[in-house]
């Protein structure tokens, strides 16, 4: 085997790989499945395929590079318009992939949703889908509501109006903030119960 040239690949060690969570397609079946589950209507805006002629598409809620996966609980169908609309009003916040992975990566469901109202920016409407999204639980409008309270000092409007599909829908507008205390959630489930305790001893 003298003299035969053989290709050699080198590989220089840089630095740890950050997390990856963009897992590459997702496969036919969760498609399928995640499809299924929608009933022929879009999960963003209520829109029918038979009613409305819509395409559904598989969407992630929270995109991958905010730190969303390919995990079925992730996923949702939702029609082109909404898709297309989704996608702009993420480029509309003009934060850095890194800022909003910090915002969904708290462990507050308070902060997450504060910091997506602040990310959107005072003023501009923030529409509950994402605020859902980024809550990541389902009394998220409780916990949104909760950061009124007098410990916290928010000021939030909403905004309510019907979609094309005739569903309710209620986007929200920030109009200012406080600086967050240490345990947002803390400070106000202590509220709470001290409230829940001075309603007590009036009732007695």
């Amino acid at each position: 085997m003298a003299g035969k040239k053989r290709t050699v690949v080198l590989y220089k060690y840089l630095r740890e790989r950050p997390r990856v969570t963009d897992e590459g397609q997702v496969s036919l079946k969760i498609r399928a499945e995640v499809i299924h589950a929608a009933h022929g209507r879009c999960q963003m805006c209520g829109k029918a395929i038979e009613k409305h002629g819509i395409i559904l598409v598989v969407d992630h809620k929270k995109p991958r590079d905010w730190g969303g996966t390919n995990d079925r609980e992730n996923l949702w169908a939702i029609c082109e318009d909404c898709n297309s609309g989704k996608k702009a009003f993420f480029s509309s916040l003009n934060a850095s992939p890194e800022i909003m992975r910090r915002v969904i990566g708290n462990d507050s469901v308070h902060v997450r949703i504060g910091e997506l109202l602040k990310a959107v920016g005072i003023g501009k409407r923030t529409p509950s889908s994402l605020l859902e999204v980024v809550a990541d639980q389902d009394d998220w409008q409780k916990r949104l509501r909760e950061l009124r309270y007098p410990v916290i000092g928010w000021e939030i409007d909403t905004i309510g109006y019907k979609a094309a599909s005739g569903k309710k829908q209620m986007d929200y507008v920030l109009k200012g903030f406080k600086p967050w205390p240490n345990d947002p959630t803390g400070v106000i489930r202590k509220f709470e119960r001290d409230r829940e305790r001075k309603n007590r001893e009036r009732s007695d």
